[in-house]
């Protein structure tokens, strides 16, 4: 059965419409590139100034080998805040806590196993790691969340079904000779089941599946739009875009394979569109001219709400829309601005938009774009610290090779003889060569030196104690740990925004998974050693699942809502292991307080939830040989169930403290007989008390 062809538009639009459109994207995109509110090369001087790199080269230098110390307080403070981001997240585990609302709350505990496997199959940390850094230094970060499949070719050994002959019964054979196999619809052969079929062993290359679900792509800000450029809202966001580059050899197979418009394609031949690009400037890259297949085009590919209906009202354009078309919708579409070429028009069947801007320092006049650390709020501070320190390294250099004062009549040649030590001088006169006396790096020059660092300590809010340094100035404990408190305070603000962000992720990662398991359909995936275990230390199971230990779309069906793990809990594991041995400390008491707690507490769920946080507390990596297995106890309850039941003995209720709950057990011949006082032990200076006489 042959399937129809892949079409690049599913919106069916003539030609004049369709061109109208192309030049509106393009329009739209170009328009974005001019309005936003930072360059490309101020993003370029911001990463140099976080890697400290060379910025006094060429003319800027003063003289040949001059200091040229670039700050580190970037440096500093972007990667203290950089690790306070991603201990917060990812300091404890799981990632994100879980809670469900109605029937999905009996699968949140399910669903939060299974993200926190998928994260880590997926690699997601060092993904957010990057994504995390590029916030701290571009005016946003954004994260591009797609479905993706890989596969590859394997060539294994099959026994595949021979073609019969319908006649004869026998089977078939081809005209060279060999024996013919059965196909399928897409050409592959089919391999036999039956061990009564006629078959024959055969060798084949088949594509294997190797990973699926969502793949992720952090979009640089040179490379990246959210439009409108102005807009000072969420809500007034209608389109995000990215830029790549393809060869025209593969955007040809691409447009053989249905995914790109070929007439489109055809009008790209020419130059490549990589010469003179700017975002490969900083890196030193250059790009040799290229035409034919291996010339690189410029695509701008993304998604817009719009509704076309009235989209080409106001164009003026006569264009027959169905009634799939009216209305806002999204659309994924692909152009080339160069030629204004409208490569792909698509709906997009994205239940979640795809893209997660992150904006750690929200700007007032819009929600596009925010504000860098190192470009926006310590830009002045990083070129004051720079120039202090290379005033101060310059003096030092003079001071301690400090020039040389010779008469033009001196006999001392510096060529032939140079200045060196131990160096014999002849001169007629000692005032033919002498050293010129420069004074030492004045004191004010260091005192600016620190007055920057704690210019730049006052405006990031990260003090030396947060970022791992010990203070230089002779200040007690108390106010080292009232300071160190509230940086924390003022970075607990940027983690906040980042989880928010990180929330939206989850949310478009779940939608993602729940599509890749219904794709599969009853059979869903192999749930690993790992999340059972989970599970069943947390007093949950899923063998009263439909299918037992496999993970389909239904058990990820429901309303949820994700919190990153750091946020609703402690990241520090060592207060999260004081907070355990307190709360141990403290439950004596609670149920000596409250006796009707004792039989929740008491419960085999209630004590393999507590044995999993006391294990996992003290980094005890083989919990589950110690914790067990919920279906083994169930099956050994199962097999108490059958015995005979045993005459009952009383036990004495449980004891909190060496005490009984709720008194003293009964004795067999009645009520127990009150028990005497015990004698007080005499006090110290004889019966009445008081201080021993004095010797």
């Amino acid at each position: 059965m042959s399937t129809a062809p892949r079409s690049p538009f599913d919106v069916r639009l003539n030609d004049d419409a369709r061109k109208k459109l192309a030049i509106w994207l393009s329009d739209q995109i170009q328009d974005g590139l001019t309005g936003r509110a930072t360059t490309n090369e101020d993003v370029a001087y911001w990463w140099t100034l976080y890697e400290q790199g060379r910025i006094r080269r060429g003319d800027r230098a003063p003289w040949k080998d001059a200091a040229d110390l670039t700050s580190y307080i970037g440096t500093e403070k972007t990667d203290a805040l950089h690790a306070r981001l991603m201990r917060t997240v990812f300091g404890v585990e799981p990632v994100y806590t879980v809670e469900g609302w109605g029937d999905a709350a009996f699968r949140a505990p399910l669903v939060e196993e299974f993200h926190q496997w998928k994260v880590e199959e997926e690699r997601l940390q060092s993904v957010i790691d990057r994504l995390a850094l590029q916030a701290l230094v571009e005016p946003r970060g954004l994260l591009e969340v797609a479905e993706g499949t890989d596969t590859r070719t394997v060539r294994k050994q099959i026994k595949a079904k021979l073609a019969i002959h319908p006649e004869t019964g026998g089977p078939l054979i081809n005209d060279d000779g060999s024996l013919a196999m059965e196909r399928d619809s897409r050409g592959n052969f089919i391999e036999s089941t039956d061990p009564n079929e006629h078959a024959a062993d055969t060798v084949i290359d088949s594509p294997e599946l190797v990973r699926t679900g969502p793949v992720y792509r952090i979009l640089p800000y040179a490379d990246s739009l959210i439009l409108p450029a102005h807009a000072r809202d969420a809500d007034e966001v209608r389109c995000y875009a990215k830029r790549f580059w393809r060869r025209m050899d593969q955007l040809e197979a691409k447009a053989d394979a249905g995914v790109y418009d070929e007439d489109t394609v055809e009008r790209m031949h020419g130059v490549s569109d990589r010469e003179g690009n700017a975002s490969l400037d900083r890196a030193g890259v250059a790009v040799m001219p290229s035409t034919d297949g291996q010339a690189e085009k410029e695509l701008w590919e993304g998604i817009i709400l719009v509704d076309l209906e009235e989209l080409y009202e106001s164009l003026g354009i006569e264009a027959r829309v169905g009634k799939e078309l009216k209305g806002e919708r999204w659309y994924l579409f692909t152009v080339h601005l160069p030629t204004q070429g409208l490569l792909r028009l698509q709906f997009d069947d994205m239940e979640r938009l795809r893209f997660v801007p992150v904006i750690l320092f929200p700007r007032a006049d819009r929600a596009t774009e925010g504000y860098s650390l190192i470009g926006h709020k310590l830009i002045t501070t990083i070129e004051e610290h720079t120039s202090w320190r290379n005033m101060a390294a310059d003096r030092g250099a003079m001071k301690n090779a400090a020039p040389v004062k010779r008469m033009q009549t001196a006999l001392w040649d510096p060529q032939t003889d140079p200045w060196r030590p131990g160096a014999v001088i002849d001169v007629r006169d000692m005032r033919e060569v002498e050293a010129m006396d420069v004074p030492d790096v004045a004191q004010s020059v260091f005192e600016h030196i620190n007055m920057a660092e704690r210019i730049a300590e006052r405006i990031a809010g990260i003090n030396d104690v947060a970022s791992g340094q010990v203070a230089s100035q002779n200040r007690t404990l108390g106010e080292v740990q009232m300071a160190t408190e509230q940086s924390f305070v003022r970075m607990d603000l940027v983690v906040k925004r980042f989880q928010e962000a990180m929330e939206d992720l989850a949310q478009i990662r779940h939608a993602i998974w729940k599509r890749v398991l219904a794709e599969r359909g009853e059979d869903g995936i192999d749930a690993p050693a790992s999340l059972v275990s989970n599970l069943e230390g947390r007093g949950e199971s899923i063998d009263n699942a439909a299918i037992p230990s496999r993970i389909t779309a239904d058990m990820l069906d429901g309303v949820f809502r994700f919190k990153p793990h750091g946020s609703v809990e402690n990241a520090d594991p060592n207060r999260q292991r004081n907070d355990l041995m307190g709360m141990l400390q403290a439950l004596p008491m609670l149920l000596q307080a409250f006796p009707a707690l004792g039989m929740a507490f008491s419960s085999p769920m209630a004590a393999r939830a507590f044995g999993r946080e006391f294990l996992k507390a003290f980094k005890v990596r083989n919990q589950q040989a110690i914790l067990g297995s919920v279906s083994f106890d169930m099956q050994q309850q199962s097999q108490l169930d059958t015995l005979p039941m045993a005459p009952a003995i009383p036990m004495p209720p449980p004891q909190m403290g060496g005490m009984p709950m709720g008194g003293p057990p009964p004795m067999p011949g009645g009520p127990m007989p009150p028990m005497p006082p015990e004698p007080m032990p005499p006090l110290p200076g004889g019966p009445q008390g008081g201080f021993p006489p004095a010797a």
